[in-house]
């Protein structure tokens, strides 16, 4: 498996996985502004189909998983 990252000016990271049956995606965007929004996208093309889905999560929320990842001990 090789694995790539890019980060972009208008907000978006990518972290990119090439296996030996295909490539997944994880694709984050920053939306920001006063809802202040995160969207999370998982792809993953295989055989050339692909496979997509997201989820977008709002400031109340994100500050819920930062809160719940530190008392898993999972970040800082």
């Amino acid at each position: 498996m090789h694995s790539t990252f890019h980060a972009s000016d208008s907000g978006q990271a990518i972290v990119q996985n090439a296996t030996t049956v295909g490539v997944e995606q994880l694709v984050v965007t920053l939306h920001p502004g006063n809802d202040s929004c995160v969207e999370v996208q998982i792809k993953e093309e295989v055989s050339g189909d692909i496979v997509a889905s997201a989820i977008s999560i709002n400031q109340s929320g994100l500050q819920q998983l930062v809160r719940w990842l530190r008392e898993q001990g999972a970040v800082d």
